[in-house]
C-alpha cells in the first residue's frame, strides 16, 4: 500500500513539474530573498538574519496561497477530467489517493523552502555570517514552512472535494485571505485574542516573538510546538474527511468506514488543540492575577520615599529544572535604635502601613522561609511584597541580617494593543532575561513593582530597582548559556558566574548564545547577536578613536562604560503597539543597553550616546526635554547646561574633523550660539586648553540629564533634576581665566 502511495505520488509530482512554470516559482522566492538580503544599506543594520526574518514574514504570508490553490487544482483536475473514471480504478484506496496528492503537492512546495534557504545561505555566506547561526536561522524558518504548507495543502485538497470548481477555487482565496493575513493583522489585534493564533496558516505575520536569533526559538517554542501540534492534527483530518467525501466518486466497501475515521480524527484535533489552549488559559490566569497586585494609576506612589537603606546583598541563584530558580538572598540593612534609614540623606522614609518592613519580590516566586539576625521570624507574603513587624529589628546592632529563601519559575509573557507580545522576565537553560526592576531578588521596599496604564495594561516600573551605593555579590550556576549581567562579571572554576560590584540600579541578568566582541586597546566590549559580529566590530575600531578625542577633552580616562548590549529587544519589556516607546537604548550601571532594529544600528548616533554616558552619565534622550522647558528654573531664567554639554562636541569636531561628527545637542538655541562664539574665539586664539579646565570645572559639578520614561509608569532616571547653570555662574568661571571675555549678544539671525 505504501509503496503504491509513493509511486502515484510521484506521478502526481510528474505531472507538476512538466508544467514547467511551477519551477519559476519557487526562483522568484529565491530573488526575492536575494533582494532583501545580498546587499544591506551602509546606514542601517548590518545583521543579515534581521532582514531575512522580515522577509520571510512576506514570503510565506504569500506563497501560502500556492498550496491552497495547487489543492484544489490536484483535486478538480482528476475529478473534471475523462480519464477520472479509469483513475479510480486503480488499486488505491480514497485516502491513499489523497495522501498521494498531499505527498506530491508537499514536494513540490518544499521546492520553495529549498530555493528561499538556498538564496538566505548565500548571503549569509557573503557576509561573513557563522555556519551554526546560519543553519539554526535555515532550520527554524524550514520547518516553519513545511507546517504552513501541509497545512494550506491539506486545506486546498478538502475544498477541491468539497466543492465544484467555480466555488472551490474563491473559497481557497478567501481561505488564504482570512488564514494568512486577515486573523493576523485585523482580528486578532482588534479583539486580542491570542488563542486565534492556532488557527492561522502561517505563524510569522505580525509575530512579535520571532526577530532575535537568541531568544525567539527558546521564547516561542513551547507555543509554536503546540501549534504545530494541532495543526498536524488537523490536517489529517481535513485529508481523512476529504477521503470520505471522494466517497461519492470512488464508493469504499465500507461506507460507513471512512466517516467513522473522520470523526475520530475531528476528536484527534481536538484533543491536539487542548495543550495550547490550556497554555493560553493559563497565561491569562497569570496576568489577572497580576494585574490584581498592580498599582492603578491613580494609587501609584513615588518609590523613593519608600525605600530604605540597603548596604549589601548576597545572592547564591542556581537553576531548578528547565525553567525556573532557587534563590538564598542575604540582605544588609543599617539602622540607627532598631529603625531604618532612607535610602537618599535627606529625605524622610515613609511606610505605607506603620510599623510595618517591606522587601518587594516578584509575586511568581514562593518564599520557602525569611530568618533575621538568624532567627526564623513569622512573615507575610502579600502581592508583591514581604512584610513583618519593624519591632523584630535588633535594636542593639547597627546592621540588621536578612535571609530569604525563595524560588519559582519566571516565564512573564504578555499580550498587548495591537496583539503584540514581550515578556517582562524569562528564565530557560538556554535563555534568560531578568531586569533588575521586576523584583527577581529583594528589593528594599519601595510601592510596587507592576503598575497599570490607563486601559488597565500591565507595565514594569523601572525605578523600583535603584539601590543607591549598594554592595551587590551574586553567584550564579546551572545554566548552559553564557550569562551577562550590568555588573562585573567573572567566571568560576565549577562552572559558576560570580557578579560583585557597587550598584545604584541593582542586577539585570541576560543569557542565550550571544556573542562578546572585543578589540584590543578599547576597553568596551559588545554583547550582541552572531549576525552582528561584523557590525560590532566596525563599531568599536570606530569608538576607539573617538575615545581618544574624548579623554583629550577630558584630561582623564573615561571607565564609566564597560559594555554594550546590542540585540533585537523588541519581545522584552511591556508590550507596546510602538516598540520604540520603551525600547530606547538606555543605561544600567556600567552597561548601555542598545534595541537593534532594521533602522537604529551601531552608527553616529550610538557613538554620541556612548560618547555622553562616558562624559555625563546619561545617553543624550533627555535633549528635547531640555530643549523645551527642563532647564529653566522658577524663576524663568535660561540655563546653560545643554551648551555647556555641547561645546564639549564642538571642541571635538574641531580638533578631529568632520569625518565622524560628534552631534551638537543645543544646536538653534540661542545661549549655545553664544557659547559657540565664546568657544571659537578663544580656540583661535589657542586657548583651547582653559575652555578645557572650564568645561571640566562643570562636568565635574554635574551635567547629567533625567531621561524620559522607559515605561508608561512615568519614572525617570539617569538624574532626579536637570542640572541648572546660568550665563553668570558660567561667565564667573571662564573671566577666572580669560579675564577680558565677554557673554556675546546674538540676534535672531545669528549663528545656528
Amino acid at each position: 500500500m505504501i509503496r503504491g502511495v509513493l509511486r502515484q505520488a510521484a506521478m502526481e509530482l510528474r505531472s507538476l513539474l512538466l508544467l514547467r512554470w511551477t519551477l519559476l516559482l519557487p526562483a522568484a522566492a529565491s530573488v526575492w530573498m536575494l533582494l532583501h538580503t545580498w546587499r544591506l544599506r551602509p546606514e542601517s543594520s548590518q545583521d543579515v538574519n534581521l532582514y531575512a526574518s522580515d522577509t520571510h514574514q512576506m514570503l510565506l504570508m504569500l506563497t501560502t496561497a500556492i498550496p491552497l490553490l495547487l489543492g484544489v487544482l490536484l483535486m478538480r483536475r482528476d475529478l473534471l477530467h475523462p480519464s477520472a473514471e479509469w483513475l479510480f480504478r486503480l488499486p488505491l484506496s480514497a485516502g491513499s489517493w489523497m495522501a498521494a496528492k498531499w505527498l506530491a503537492g508537499l514536494a513540490y512546495m518544499t521546492l520553495y523552502a529549498a530555493a528561499v534557504g538556498a538564496a538566505y545561505a548565500a548571503s549569509a555566506l557573503r557576509h561573513g555570517l557563522a555556519f551554526s547561526s546560519m543553519w539554526r536561522h535555515i532550520a527554524l524558518y524550514g520547518l516553519l514552512y513545511e507546517h504552513a504548507f501541509a497545512l494550506s495543502l491539506a486545506l486546498g485538497l478538502f475544498l477541491g472535494v468539497l466543492l465544484p470548481l467555480r466555488f472551490s477555487l474563491p473559497a481557497a482565496f478567501c481561505a488564504w485571505v482570512f488564514g494568512s493575513l486577515f486573523l493576523q493583522a485585523y482580528i486578532r489585534p482588534v479583539y486580542e485574542w491570542s488563542w486565534l493564533k492556532a488557527f492561522y496558516l502561517q505563524p510569522l505575520f505580525e509575530n512579535s516573538l520571532l526577530g532575535n536569533e537568541v531568544w525567539s526559538w527558546p521564547l516561542a517554542r513551547g507555543e509554536l510546538l503546540r501549534i504545530m501540534g494541532f495543526g498536524a492534527a488537523f490536517s489529517l483530518f481535513l485529508l481523512v474527511a476529504g477521503a470520505a467525501l471522494l466517497g461519492r466518486h470512488k464508493p469504499p466497501l465500507n461506507r460507513r468506514r471512512p466517516w467513522l475515521l473522520a470523526i475520530v480524527a475531528m476528536l484527534t484535533a481536538a484533543a491536539a488543540f487542548a495543550p495550547f489552549a490550556s497554555l493560553e488559559a493559563a497565561r491569562d490566569v497569570h496576568r489577572a492575577q497580576l494585574e490584581q497586585m498592580a498599582a492603578a494609576p491613580d494609587e501609584r506612589l513615588d518609590p523613593a520615599s519608600y525605600r530604605f537603606r540597603l548596604e549589601r546583598m548576597d545572592l547564591q541563584v542556581e537553576l531548578a529544572g528547565r525553567a525556573g530558580l532557587e534563590v538564598e538572598a542575604t540582605l544588609e540593612l543599617p539602622t540607627e535604635k532598631g529603625r531604618l534609614l532612607p535610602a537618599e540623606p535627606g529625605r524622610e522614609l515613609r511606610y505605607k502601613d506603620p510599623g510595618i518592613v517591606s522587601l518587594l519580590l516578584y509575586p511568581s516566586l514562593q518564599v520557602r522561609s525569611v530568618q533575621l539576625n538568624g532567627v526564623p521570624v513569622a512573615w507575610e507574603r502579600k502581592g508583591d511584597s514581604i512584610r513583618f513587624p519593624e519591632l523584630m529589628l535588633d535594636a542593639d546592632r547597627s546592621v540588621q541580617k536578612i535571609e530569604i529563601r525563595y524560588g519559582g519559575a519566571l516565564d512573564e509573557w504578555l499580550s498587548g494593543p495591537g496583539g503584540s507580545e514581550s515578556y517582562l522576565a524569562f528564565l530557560r537553560s538556554e535563555a534568560l532575561y531578568l531586569p533588575a526592576s521586576l523584583g527577581w531578588y529583594p528589593l528594599p521596599g519601595g510601592d510596587t513593582l507592576l503598575a497599570l496604564d490607563e486601559d488597565g495594561r500591565l507595565l514594569d516600573r523601572p525605578a523600583s530597582a535603584l539601590t543607591p551605593d549598594a554592595a551587590y555579590t551574586v553567584v550564579v550556576s546551572g545554566f548552559r548559556a553564557p550569562l551577562f549581567g550590568t555588573l562585573p562579571d567573572k567566571p568560576g572554576s565549577d562552572g559558576t558566574m560570580r557578579f560583585q560590584g557597587v550598584s545604584g540600579a541593582g542586577l539585570t541578568l541576560v543569557g542565550g548564545r550571544f556573542e562578546t566582541v572585543r578589540r584590543d586597546g578599547e576597553p568596551i566590549r559588545v554583547v550582541t547577536t552572531p549576525g552582528n559580529r561584523d557590525e560590532a566590530e566596525a563599531f568599536l575600531e570606530r569608538f576607539e578613536l573617538r575615545r581618544e578625542g574624548l579623554e583629550e577633552l577630558a584630561a582623564s580616562p573615561l571607565n564609566a562604560v564597560r559594555q554594550v548590549f546590542f540585540f533585537p529587544m523588541h519581545l522584552i519589556g511591556a508590550p507596546v503597539e510602538a516598540p520604540s516607546v520603551n525600547r530606547s537604548w538606555h543605561a544600567e550601571n556600567d552597561t548601555l543597553f542598545i534595541p537593534q532594529t532594521e533602522h537604529r544600528n551601531l552608527d553616529g548616533y550610538a557613538e554620541d550616546a556612548l560618547s555622553d554616558l562616558l562624559l555625563f552619565g546619561d545617553v543624550g534622550r533627555g535633549e528635547t526635554m531640555a530643549k523645551e522647558n527642563a532647564l529653566e528654573d522658577p524663576s524663568g531664567g535660561e540655563s546653560v547646561a545643554l551648551a555647556i554639554r555641547s561645546a564639549y562636541a564642538y571642541l571635538y569636531n574641531k580638533q578631529r574633523g568632520p569625518d565622524e561628527p560628534y552631534r551638537v545637542e543645543a544646536e538653534g538655541l540661542p545661549a549655545w550660539k553664544s557659547m559657540r562664539s565664546l568657544v571659537q574665539t578663544a580656540y583661535e586664539r589657542g586657548d583651547a586648553p582653559l575652555v578645557r579646565e572650564v568645561l571640566e570645572h562643570f562636568r565635574g559639578h554635574g551635567l547629567t540629564l533625567p531621561e524620559p520614561p522607559r515605561s508608561g509608569a512615568g519614572e525617570r532616571l539617569a538624574a532626579d533634576s536637570p542640572p541648572f547653570v546660568t550665563v553668570k555662574d558660567f561667565m564667573r568661571e571662564w573671566r577666572e581665566r580669560m579675564p577680558d571675555d565677554r557673554w556675546p549678544r546674538m540676534t535672531d539671525d545669528e549663528g545656528g
